[in-house]
């Protein structure tokens, strides 16, 4: 024994240290506290809310975030959870994984891209991290980022980081999209999910929502939903109306209650085609739905 331990004893230790290193960078996530990266929605909200424990949340995608105005005065106690491309597989995953944690109400912020499947999302979110990928290959583009950025930036003369994310913010949106440019970025849409189907492309998600209600059943947390506001000025092209008609059937088959904002929002209200002006569209929002998120189960 003592033989085998000397001659693998390099061996050993390197595994020891790889092993002990692994675990503490997973402890510590030290990449998201650097303020010369980016972070991401879920890492932002986690610096307002460490232990990521809510009572009541809403949850979706940047039209939630730029929309519900948490902590106003006469607040109703919903925390604002919207992530960048956030679908219903997402919060399904962080709820499993103990990522987040939701104890007495949910509501989900749909809009039909909510549900697809391809919807490019950020590969940085920790959920998307597979089990044996060690951290810092998971982190690898934000890491080689910094490194490329600042070994240019140095030899430009320049300070190794131009990135400060101590007072980032989740987007939010401000004013108004011209006619010209509203009209450019629904053809945008059409032309990337123009061809979408529930039944295809959206398959994961409506299997995830399935988990969901199972979760929050098993849990004892209330699920709704809210169909997000669609700017009034453009047609819901048909793919989209497909992928929502399809997700009617399945949140009534589950039985989660569903208000329809869709058509409810006047066009004033909108900075383009499903964000809100965050300066007048998102208090109006939020005063409308504040009622029907206080109301008891």
């Amino acid at each position: 024994m003592r033989k085998w331990l000397k001659r693998y004893a390099f061996l050993l230790l390197l595994a020891a240290v790889l092993i002990g290193g692994e675990s503490w960078l997973n402890v510590t996530d030290p990449v998201s506290k650097m303020t010369c990266i980016w972070r991401n929605d879920y890492e932002l909200i986690r610096l307002q809310h460490p232990d990521m424990t809510f009572e009541k949340a809403i949850f979706g995608s940047s039209a939630v975030t730029a929309s519900y105005i948490e902590g106003r005065e006469g607040s109703v106690g919903y925390v604002n959870i919207g992530m960048d491309y956030g679908t219903v597989k997402d919060i399904t995953e962080m709820l499993e994984k103990g990522q987040l944690t939701v104890t007495e109400d949910l509501v989900l912020g749909l809009n039909n891209l909510s549900f697809l499947d391809t919807l490019p999302t950020n590969a940085t979110y920790p959920w998307h991290r597979k089990w044996y990928e060690p951290y810092l290959y998971f982190q690898r583009d934000r890491l080689w980022q910094l490194i490329t950025d600042g070994t240019t930036n140095l030899l430009n003369g320049e300070p190794f980081t131009k990135v400060d994310s101590s007072r980032q913010q989740r987007a939010i949106y401000r004013g108004a999209l011209s006619d010209e440019d509203l009209m450019k970025s629904w053809e945008s849409l059409v032309e990337r999910f123009g061809e979408t189907t529930p039944e295809v492309d959206c398959a994961e998600n409506f299997a995830a929502l399935d988990r969901l209600a199972a979760w929050c059943e098993d849990h004892g947390v209330r699920l709704r939903a809210i169909w997000m506001p669609w700017n009034g000025k453009l047609e819901i092209y048909p793919a989209a109306q497909n992928v929502m008609d399809y997700a009617n059937e399945q949140l009534e088959r589950l039985g989660i209650e569903t208000l329809d904002m869709t058509r409810v929002v006047e066009d004033q209200y909108f900075f383009d085609t499903g964000h809100l002006d965050y300066d007048n569209g998102a208090p109006w929002f939020t005063d409308y739905i504040d009622p029907w998120l206080a109301e008891e189960g």
